[in-house]
């Protein structure tokens, strides 16, 4: 792609090629004149190189120096955009224009990300610790520019004097008008300089506590020794990859592929207890203090820019705009789902009395997943086990593209030759019906040592409209933990690790489909509470048996999910909705308990044990410290309750698929348009309202909510894999 000279080096040109005009008479000969004593003199700096615009960092930036060059040239590109916009400083408002403020100041945005993005990803995700440790360098960085940004009085005064000069905006541009001087304000434009200065250390203070949370909650990939006895119950493919040691014992780790199977399925509770407390303690020795810090620091930071709250500083920019309005949704919804939940431990008790335990002992949360598989089991039919084994992994992957290529009207092919931070990776090239691309991701499905423990999509490079008309393509990762395949041993997926890898795509798919106009409302640049909407309206399809049977076979006979089993599915799939929405409050109210405390440190784990006992019917467990473990304190602060709120949005969306058919072309393109494709150009509200023709409504979420689960089965038991044919 061709590169347009920046000022600077076409200037440069100019001067190299300069000197006066030439005369056609030669001028007379003249003696040399005497030579100028020599002064010794130190080179001039060379000028810091600049990342382009239109980089795809990752060939760059997969070894320790180029991590570090993407970043430091990222910025050294943002400074000088941001250069050029200051340099206007001064002059009077008719003489600015959109390209040399607003629209500039939107390319010092896209150049900000595309020097912090990549780095980002390689800090959690790259194989090599030195190269980690060098990416992580970059976010005090880029969050240094970021906040000096908003703190710069000579940006402002040109942001503010083109506002002065009333140019008619519509769309995006308005709204980045609007953003900008709210955001000048948000980051403390308006304090005095000592205070500024109060709250850039703050900034970098809070960058570093946060990078060491995570990287401690990262590394602690804890364990514990089991006898193939209390592995009983474990899938054989769990058994098959989960080999005795010499001691005859089997390593069992805190990882999400080891941990979530022996919660699920072992028949030895306690020793699934044993695993569950070490699984809410990893870092917790250094995390429960850092993060005691952390909030306490962003309290002292909120109040610094005249909010009551951090949660109330967090939530201006949000769609639910305040605590008051979120504490009475986390409220409203605690309250419809009480019945359903209470309805829900009667059937758990029930099963314990039947497995021989007592009902009237305590139920721990390391529990519920075990007592759930087992009341699907014998209640509506269904054997998760057996479901697993039509999800092998490879098959999954290869279903889940072939159904957003229909549902969409994209292609997808693979990029081998594509650069690659590790051998498990494999990077897609996107196109339309046409053949024109839209952008690439990447997959990088498998854990391993030193890698993201959870999953997550991490942008690469945004898009945006360019100044001669093209398109910057999008690029994005695909970070998960699911069973990696192995020669002899299938990589079986559950049916819940199927349903979280339609909802991260979800998130690819609303960062390679945007068409906006400005960098900063690309893709997921949308208010937080509404991001995750789309990605958990795309679970749905993983619940659809037309879905289901084109990717869905048994690993072994290639035979598609019987009636019956995906009937048992169907039926069960409500139950333990109940159970799972209040855990899921109880999160949301922990994260706004921890942020909207007044009075500092404050004590976690006691807000921890109060809030879990006052949600859940699952009691804290003592000597547990599962905020150490809670990640998205780290980005999702003060804004966990979003995936309820979301979720009410998805579920009212996906309320149109399900009348008009889950593969109806003028319902997805029309939602293509008018979700997908704006990202944050708009307010979520209208983004929905226009895709639905009225208002958002949380009615369908409610109905779904306390939605009955199913008849129970014909009489002849659960519903089971068929056996495997002989080759």
């Amino acid at each position: 792609m061709r590169r347009a000279l920046t000022f600077a080096a076409l200037l440069s040109l100019v001067l190299a090629c300069g000197g006066d005009p030439p005369s056609n008479q030669a001028p007379p000969k003249l003696p040399p004149p005497p030579e100028p004593p020599r002064v010794a003199t130190a080179p001039a700096a060379p000028a810091p190189a600049m990342l382009p615009l239109d980089v795809d960092p990752v060939p760059m930036g997969l070894t320790k120096e180029g991590v570090t060059r993407v970043c430091d040239e990222g910025l050294a590109r943002a400074k000088s955009l941001l250069d050029e916009v200051k340099s206007q400083a001064g002059r009077p408002p008719a003489d600015l224009t959109w390209d040399t403020t607003l629209g500039k100041l939107d390319l010092v945005f896209l150049a900000m990300k595309n020097a912090g993005d990549f780095p980002a990803l390689m800090a959690v995700a790259h194989p090599d610790g030195a190269v980690r440790e060098a990416a992580k360098a970059c976010e005090p960085k880029v969050d240094r520019f970021d906040t000096a940004l908003y703190l710069d009085d000579a940006l402002a005064g040109v942001v503010k004097a083109y506002a002065q000069k009333g140019e008619p905006l519509k769309g995006a541009r308005a709204r980045l008008l609007e953003h900008t001087l709210r955001d000048f304000r948000r980051n403390g434009l308006e304090l005095p300089k000592d205070k500024r200065r109060e709250l850039t250390e703050m900034n970098e203070r809070l960058t570093a506590l946060a990078q060491e949370f995570e990287t401690n909650l990262s590394a602690a990939t804890l364990s514990l020794e089991a006898t193939p006895k209390q592995l009983d119950g474990l899938p054989a493919s769990y058994m098959e990859s989960h080999k005795p040691g010499p001691s005859g014992k089997i390593k069992v780790t805190t990882d999400y592929p080891d941990y979530f199977p022996v919660i699920q399925y072992a028949k030895d509770r306690a020793f699934a207890l044993e695993l569950y407390k070490l699984f809410d303690n990893r870092a917790a020795e250094k995390n429960v203090a850092l993060l005691e810090s952390i909030i306490a620091l962003r309290h002292k930071k909120a109040l610094l820019l005249g909010y009551d709250t951090w949660a109330a500083y967090v939530l201006e920019k949000r769609m639910a705009k305040d605590p008051k309005r979120v504490a009475a949704f986390l409220e409203d919804l605690r309250r419809h789902v009480d019945k359903k939940s209470a309805e829900e431990m009667a059937d758990f008790r029930a099963m314990k009395k039947k497995l021989g335990q007592d009902p009237k002992g305590p139920v721990y949360p390391s529990d519920r997943l075990y007592l759930e598989d087992q009341v699907r089991k014998e209640k509506y039919g269904l054997d998760s086990k057996a479901v697993s084994e039509y999800l092998e992994v490879g098959k999954v992957k290869t279903g889940l593209l072939t159904v957003t290529e229909k549902l969409y009207g994209v292609h997808y092919k693979e990029a081998p030759d594509a650069p690659k931070w590790h051998g498990d990776v494999t990077a897609y090239d996107v196109t339309d019906d046409a053949g024109r691309p839209l952008g690439r991701f990447y997959f990088d499905l498998y854990p391993r040592d030193g890698k993201y423990k959870h999953a997550a999509v991490f942008s690469i490079r945004d898009t945006r409209l360019m100044a001669d008309g093209s398109r910057l393509l999008p690029i994005a990762a695909i970070e998960c933990n699911f069973p990696k395949p192995a020669p002899g041993a299938p990589a079986l997926m559950s049916h819940q690790d199927a349903v979280t890898f339609f909802h991260e795509f979800g998130h690819v798919l609303h960062h390679l489909l945007s068409r906006s106009e400005l960098a900063a409302f690309s893709g997921t640049s949308v208010q937080r509470d509404f991001v995750e909407a789309p990605s958990q309206m795309l679970e749905e399809w993983a619940w659809s048996k037309e879905v289901l049977d084109l990717f869905a076979t048994h690993h072994k006979t290639g035979e598609k999910i019987p009636d019956a089993l995906y009937t048992a599915m169907v039926r069960s799939r409500s139950f333990g909705r109940g159970l799972h929405t209040s855990r899921q409050l109880f999160l949301a109210a922990l994260d706004q308990s921890y942020h909207t405390a007044k009075e500092h440190p404050v004590a976690s784990t006691k807000v921890l044990e109060d809030v879990q006992n006052a949600y859940t019917p699952f009691k804290y467990v003592e000597n547990t410290h599962f905020q150490a473990t809670f990640g998205h304190l780290m980005g999702y602060d003060a804004s966990y309750y979003g995936y309820q709120w979301a979720l009410a949005l998805a579920e009212d969306m996906f309320s149109r698929f399900k009348k008009d058919g889950l593969f109806d072309p003028k319902a997805a393109a029309d939602y293509r348009a008018a979700v997908l494709e704006p990202g944050g150009s708009e307010d979520a509200e209208a983004l929905v309202t226009r895709f639905l023709g009225r208002p958002p409504s949380n009615d369908a979420y409610k109905a779904w909510l306390v939605e009955k689960p199913g008849a129970a089965p014909p009489a002849k038991g659960p519903a089971k894999a068929p056996p495997a044919k002989k080759p």
